[in-house]
């Protein structure tokens, strides 16, 4: 009988559990993930007109084989970009391709990017190829972007080539405190392959690395960058939001054994320097929905102006030669040596941007100006978008440089230029 009791017992209790207080559980078995693959790009035709500057040495350099000067020159090309991206799983693969189609010769592409890329847990990563960083926190300039592509303070935006590297990075975010999030990078840089367009040193791989934290509200960044033969650098930055229309930005880097170039007795001269990069930058936001953007860049591998004068006196010097021998080593430093978007020691840069002015739909206006500090030149843009139709912009964007002759900006190979562009996106 006690045994009897004991299964009813065992019974009522089952019961209670799975009949009387029963409740009923759906278990949906996930569905396996499935691949994904993506393609998007855009295709831009470009027509140029540009007001030649004659008696710039730059321009005198750059079309020296050119018999007949003209005023004005046009330039007309396309550029195509397609970008495609593959994810499954934990792996990636991303692909980011140019053509630039300017006369009749075949095309060839040009890799932006191509790496793939593999989550090796919800923390941490890595990738492998071809890939663009965007280190730093500056709009237009980036003192501390060590990894990053030389950006084009005219055309910030502008799509760049990537670097081929190793990648890693782990990421961990915070629930309590004032540190909510940080991170942890670091990139290995293979060198370009020099013997027989196939191998480089092995000594020659360089490393950089990065710290970020997210405190309170201000995104802080440490970052190093170590390669042979060349400058060691140590930066920081940080960017923060005064109130929710106010953000400021600011890069600091520290470089030792960093190169300078001079003109010295019309002949090309090396430093070695020790010293600070930085940028202070503000981002406002106002009622009427217009941003402004100031930001100063002091550049300390930069000329000042009587080394820019120099310089220039060179390359003036060279092409009245008239000998090849000289000009062609003048025309080689002038496009290496000298190549810099920044060549000089202080800028200033200052944009507003006012997306449907005059409440037209679909269109933006903008201007911007760089100003060099040093020699008080500077440049002016105005520009002008419009989208009447999905997937399709035009923008209408003029261009004009101001100064003295020995100046910067007054220098340049053209005194003016008008671009409109005609974009197809897909």
């Amino acid at each position: 009988m006690r045994f009897i009791k004991k299964i009813l017992l065992v019974a009522l209790f089952t019961h209670a559990y799975t009949g009387g207080f029963s409740q009923e559980y759906n278990f949906d078995i996930p569905e396996e993930e499935e691949a994904k693959i993506e393609f998007n790009g855009n295709l831009d035709a470009k027509l140029g007109i540009l007001q030649t500057r004659k008696s710039s040495p730059f321009y005198g350099l750059q079309f020296y084989d050119i018999p007949e000067k003209s005023n004005y020159l046009s330039q007309n090309r396309l550029d195509f970009y397609l970008n495609g991206e593959y994810r499954y799983k934990k792996v990636g693969f991303y692909m980011k391709t140019f053509y630039q189609y300017a006369k009749e010769e075949p095309l060839s592409p040009s890799f932006f990017e191509l790496y793939g890329s593999l989550n090796l847990s919800p923390r941490l990563s890595m990738s492998i190829g071809k890939r663009r960083y965007n280190w730093g926190k500056g709009y237009a300039f980036n003192p501390a972007g060590y990894v990053n592509a030389e950006k084009d303070p005219e055309n910030p935006d502008l799509a760049l080539a990537g670097k081929t590297s190793v990648y890693i990075s782990y990421n961990r975010s915070l629930i309590s405190g004032s540190l909510k999030n940080f991170s942890v990078s670091a990139i290995l840089l293979p060198p370009e392959a020099e013997i027989n367009q196939k191998f480089a040193s092995a000594d020659e791989i360089g490393a950089a690395f990065k710290l970020y934290f997210l405190l309170k509200n201000i995104d802080i960044d440490f970052m190093a960058a170590f390669r042979k033969n060349e400058p060691q650098r140590f930066g920081v930055d940080f960017s923060t939001n005064l109130r929710e229309n106010v953000e400021i930005h600011s890069e600091i880097s520290y470089a030792h054994g960093e190169n300078k170039y001079l003109i010295v007795d019309d002949l090309v001269s090396q430093q070695k320097i020790d010293g600070f990069s930085f940028l202070l930058g503000l981002r406002y936001l106002n009622q009427l929905n217009t941003t402004l953007i100031v930001e100063y860049y002091h550049n300390n591998s930069g000329l000042s102006k009587n080394e820019f004068t120099s310089y220039v006196d060179y390359l003036q010097s060279s092409l009245e030669s008239g000998i090849p021998a000289i000009i062609n080593p003048a025309k080689f430093n002038m496009s290496t040596t000298f190549r810099s978007k920044t060549l000089m020691r202080d800028y200033l840069y200052v944009k507003l941007i006012q997306p449907e002015p005059f409440s037209l739909l679909y269109s933006s206006i903008s201007m911007f100006t760089i100003f060099n500090l040093a020699d008080k030149s500077f440049l002016i843009s105005p520009q002008l978008s419009y989208k009447p139709y999905t997937n399709f912009e035009v923008l209408l964007w003029p261009v004009f440089f101001f100064g003295n002759n020995h100046a910067e900006y007054g220098s340049k190979q053209f005194k003016r230029k008008v671009e409109i562009w005609m974009r197809f996106y897909f």
